[in-house]
């Protein structure tokens, strides 16, 4: 599960959203998007990423770090994020 995923399934629960729909209206976006979202076809982008935040009062450094995990497959640069969030 990626981690655009795993934040949108988090509103869901937090907000007991019981459809894509319902989570769209949510975020103010359409269904189309929210259904590219969930089927892995896109990631979040960072308005919504840092509203999703808000909603879940979440650190917004920790969803940069994971949404650019999301966005990048490059092993070193996947390593090079750990190994900064770790310092």
């Amino acid at each position: 599960m990626t981690y655009t995923i795993e934040l949108l399934q988090q509103v869901k629960r937090r907000y007991t959203l019981t459809s894509d729909y319902q989570l769209a209206k949510k975020l103010g976006v359409s269904s189309a998007r929210v259904s590219n979202w969930m089927k892995g076809k896109n990631n979040l982008d960072w308005d919504i990423a840092f509203q999703v935040a808000d909603l879940l009062e979440i650190n917004d450094q920790n969803v940069v770090y994971g949404l650019l995990k999301d966005k990048y497959e490059n092993p070193r640069f996947i390593n090079a994020l750990d190994d900064g969030r770790t310092a």
